[in-house]
């Protein structure tokens, strides 16, 4: 239970940090206010409508009536009770930011008035007209005029946020970024042995096969001690690339060894077609090992872990010769928020204990994590300053900038929590997510 609602509430904070949603109630009974700010019924709904979308996308049954009654904490609190307070409690956010953009003296540019309308238009013109955009708004409880208004509230609160932290988060203090650093990540190196092989792509004759590269989109031949060979009407044979076989002088293929890629057996789709990765590299079938040679690989992991524990040089020692990972060594960087990685994917939950175990060791210490990939001797790494900076770090860091300019925000508009005025009547005539529609368009 606690990993699912790990992963409700990253949903959460995904959502609901990026749509800042609030709207003058001119026509609408409002939920709250604050000043002449007011969030409406009507998005309210869509609020909620929106987050039950991203549940949807989750892969939680949310149109299952059982789903939401699910009770999720000693209390009683239900899936529906939860979600649908923290959409009240998001709201508010919203609300405090838009009172806040005018607070600052903010106005809003013709330029981004058009962006929207842009995007606008290209809504109706994905619903085919404006009657059936606003056909498909009304299940949310809104309407097109809402929905541009809302859309306009959101580019006023990237507009507030670009102005207190800049665009690209120029404006943010290095104490502030060094602090949230230092609270959010650990620093780590590993030594990786895998339990598990790759299953190698014979050829023919039971050898294995060589690539020009990792994409496999060639054989890798030796032409200078290869020759090629016809078939019997004297056309050339050639491979399942339509390029020319080459043959040694025991009449088996000729690979060039020295600078081909090695071929494993592939992973494909249900359609067949060769899966990769983002460069284009393909995915290995492996073979995992015994369960004695992974005894044995445990036994060996657990000597290097007596010899490097307490010494950095003595862990780096044996990484550079005993590590099979590509990355052995090298400083890393993870977020260490509880169960953050087991949240998004359950074959990363060991990425958490990592993460969890570093945190409370002190520089040099090691211990041993197991995945289902295979062992990882991980020892800690003092934090380098500005780490979030560094392109080779880029990956780690990617949504740095984001969470904590996010976090700041959220700390500005916590100051005004206070001053918010909750309609209680309305909110209790309002639906709860279990009873709204599930919105993944808008």
């Amino acid at each position: 239970m606690k990993k699912a609602l790990k992963i409700i509430i990253l949903a959460v904070v995904l959502v609901l940090t990026v749509s800042a949603l609030a709207s003058c109630a001119t026509e609408a009974e409002s939920v709250m206010t604050l000043g002449d700010k007011a969030i409406s019924v009507n998005t309210y709904q869509l609020l909620l409508c929106r987050m039950k979308g991203t549940l949807y996308n989750y892969g939680y049954d949310v149109t299952n009536e059982k789903f939401w009654r699910t009770i999720i904490s000693a209390d009683g609190t239900t899936y529906d009770d939860y979600f649908t307070a923290s959409i009240q409690e998001q709201a508010s956010r919203y609300l405090i930011a838009e009172y806040l953009f005018d607070r600052n003296g903010l106005i809003l540019t013709e330029d981004r008035i058009e962006t929207v309308d842009k995007l606008m238009d290209a809504y109706v013109k994905q619903a085919g007209s404006k009657n059936q955009l606003n056909a498909t708004l009304k299940e949310y409880g809104v309407n097109y005029d809402l929905f541009r208004e809302l859309l306009i509230l959101e580019t006023k609160i990237d507009m507030l946020k670009d102005h207190l932290y800049g665009n690209d988060g120029e404006k943010l203090s290095e104490s502030d970024k060094e602090r949230y650093f230092n609270d959010n990540y650990v620093a780590f190196g590993q030594l990786f042995i895998a339990t598990y092989s790759y299953i190698p792509e014979l050829d023919e004759f039971g050898d294995q096969v060589y690539y020009t590269d990792g994409k496999y989109t060639a054989i890798a031949y030796d032409e200078e001690f290869g020759q090629t060979k016809t078939d019997e009407y004297g056309k050339i044979i050639v491979d399942k690339f339509k390029n020319p076989k080459y043959f040694n002088y025991e009449g088996k293929i000729s690979y060039d060894k020295e600078n081909g890629v090695a071929g494993y057996e592939v992973e494909t789709d249900s359609n067949g077609k060769v899966l990769t990765d983002k460069d284009g590299n393909v995915y290995n079938k492996t073979k995992s090992y015994s369960a004695k040679e992974i005894e044995d690989i445990a036994v060996k992991l657990d000597g290097y872990l007596k010899a490097c524990d307490g010494d950095i040089d003595v862990f780096l020692e044996h990484a550079e010769i005993y590590g099979e990972g590509e990355s052995d060594g090298e400083i890393t960087y993870l977020y260490s928020g509880a169960d953050y990685y087991g949240a998004i994917d359950s074959s990363l939950e060991y990425l958490d204990k990592i993460a969890e175990g570093v945190g409370k060791i002190d520089k040099g210490e090691c211990f041993v994590v197991q995945s289902e990939y295979g062992f990882h001797l991980i020892c800690k790494y003092d934090m380098v300053a500005g780490a979030y900076d560094d392109e080779k770090h880029s990956d780690t860091f990617s949504d740095f900038y984001y969470n904590l300019i996010a976090e700041l925000f959220d700390g500005v508009c916590k100051e005004y929590e206070s001053s918010v005025v909750v309609n209680v009547d309305a909110l209790e005539k309002a639906p709860t997510i279990s009873e709204v529609e599930i919105d993944l368009l808008y």
